[in-house]
């Protein structure tokens, strides 16, 4: 730095010189000259120093906070449509409105996780840039024409296929009524949120059946809790996690023998 301004000074010197014939009385005239110059140049470049360090000093604060930059966990849990009021708000029927099942069922999942240790982002429809070890988005699905849809998985990558199936194996031990194919629409194939995760284990969109289906619904309904403590064992059995048990759901086979037995 001090040869920097030491440069600076003499090259301002020159060119002060440089102007016209110098002579003894020009001497004092340059110098002052000089030295008026070199402190603003000096000062622009102090200023320009500082601006910079203070902006990079609030985005690390910014970033510690995770206000800004990519927000890291072991998992991150989606409620679907979660804060709109306009645009996309999720299905509706008259047995439920599709974002307050996917607010409770998120809201469950992430409280069980928390407490068996597993550190969870919990979001809404604004998807952060995240980095975690895996990432579920809870949905129900919603008909014009009832009981022509069910449950399905969506997936951005097939390397999450193995992560998806496994996830249906388990949901189809309990689930009583019909799957879609995985990725069976653009919504679920291209989901917006898939662009922002970065997971380690995959990011699956979890459909979890049709509310525009009346039996579906009402199943779906009484289930809501015990449906969330098997989505947060699965996420525990994936993590190894322990600390999570499998909840006492009636079986598929039980519930179609006895045709709407509702607990």
């Amino acid at each position: 730095m001090k040869q920097f301004i030491l440069n600076l000074v003499t090259m301002n010197y020159l060119e002060c010189v440089a102007n016209g014939t110098f002579q003894c009385d020009d001497f004092f005239k340059c110098v002052k000259l000089v030295n008026e110059e070199s402190i603003i140049k000096l000062f622009k470049i102090l200023s320009l120093f500082i601006l910079f360090f203070a902006f990079t000093f609030l985005v690390y604060l910014l970033m510690k906070k995770q206000i800004i930059g990519y927000k890291s966990a072991d998992v991150l849990i989606q409620a679907g449509h979660e804060g709109r009021t306009t645009g996309y708000t999720g299905a509706q029927s008259l047995y439920a409105k599709e974002m307050d099942w996917n607010r409770d069922v998120a809201d469950e999942v992430t409280k069980i996780l928390r407490e068996a240790g597993v550190s969870v982002v919990r979001i809404g429809a604004t998807m952060p840039i995240a980095k975690v070890k895996l990432a579920l988005s809870i949905h129900f699905d919603g008909s014009t024409a009832p009981c022509s849809s069910g449950a399905s998985i969506g997936y951005g990558n097939l390397e999450h296929q193995a992560l998806a199936t496994r996830w249906k194996n388990l949901y189809s031990t309990y689930y009583p009524f019909d799957w879609m194919n995985d990725n069976f629409t653009d919504n679920l194939s291209s989901y917006y949120g898939y662009k922002y995760v970065f997971s380690q284990k995959g990011f699956l969109v979890l459909e979890l059946g049709e509310l525009t289906c009346e039996k579906e619904a009402i199943w779906l309904r009484y289930r809501l809790k015990k449906i969330a403590t098997l989505i947060a064992y699965f996420v525990a059995q994936e993590l190894n996690v322990q600390g999570v048990s499998l909840p006492p759901l009636q079986t598929k086979e039980a519930f179609v023998h006895d045709e709407g037995f509702m607990y």
